[in-house]
């Protein structure tokens, strides 16, 4: 069985994780009476590539619960890490244009119910989820309509700016350890539950009831190595197994 386990890309662990996508009978508690009614949703894609699909899920996914999302085309930068660096300047944007709440997620995340009851309670500038670790993920941010909140993306842009060859969330992780350490600091940062940044088979997940959001992972795509013969490695064929599972259910309610 060992083995086994180590040619398929599923573990039993990694199943096991696996969080039922809703299907139509699901979706009539989920569905929001009033779409966006507290706030924004807002993602970006760059033209031309692989995102343009993951956007269409995403959006799709959106609508059937009765939310909208608006998602910006953007030219590349360049490489994967720095079209990860637009995204600052993609927020800083969207925060100066839009009042209100903005909750940006990656276009390649799929909804699974409507998130903003859950995210009434965040009395900060930004919110994003936190691992074990105190690693930040940046798939997931709410971005509360305060002058802390634009001052913080004014920063977090400067930094992608400074360093191109770095993760944007490395940036902001780094920018808000050092205001932390400041004694006065000058961002307040709230803590979102992994059930806003699930990654699918993330055998490091606390444990949820429900999920809002799942995100499945595009960049294991882009950043594909060449094997032997075609071949995949595990992790992005469990990316594909995982999207083939989740556009068949969409794919059935279009």
């Amino acid at each position: 069985m060992n083995i086994l386990n180590k040619v398929r890309p599923w573990t039993p662990q990694q199943r096991a994780l696996i969080i039922p996508f809703p299907a139509e009978p699901d979706l009539i508690e989920r569905r929001s009476r009033a779409a966006n009614s507290n706030g924004s949703i807002v993602a970006f894609f760059t033209k031309d590539s692989i995102y343009e699909h993951e956007k269409d899920r995403m959006v799709l996914s959106a609508e059937r619960i009765g939310l909208s999302v608006q998602a910006t085309a953007m030219p590349s930068a360049g490489s994967w890490v720095q079209n990860a660096g637009l995204k600052p300047v993609f927020l800083l944007k969207e925060r100066t244009r839009l009042r209100g709440p903005l909750l940006y997620v990656d276009v390649d995340a799929v909804f699974h119910r409507d998130p903003w009851p859950a995210l009434g309670g965040f009395d900060c500038d930004i919110a994003a989820y936190y691992d074990a670790d105190d690693r930040l993920f940046s798939g997931t941010i709410l971005i509360n309509d305060t002058p802390g909140a634009a001052r913080l993306l004014e920063r977090w842009q400067q930094g992608c700016r400074d360093n191109p060859e770095m993760w944007d969330q490395i940036v902001l992780e780094e920018i808000i350890i050092e205001d932390a350490k400041s004694g006065h600091p000058s961002f307040r940062i709230g803590k979102l539950p992994v059930s806003f940044c699930w990654v699918f088979d993330r055998v490091e997940n606390e444990d949820v009831k429900q999920v809002f959001i799942e995100h499945l992972q595009a960049s294991r795509e882009a950043t594909r190595r060449k094997r032997w013969f075609g071949r995949i490695g595990k992790r992005l064929s469990r990316r594909r197994d995982r999207v083939e599972e989740i556009e068949r259910i969409l794919n059935d309610h279009s």
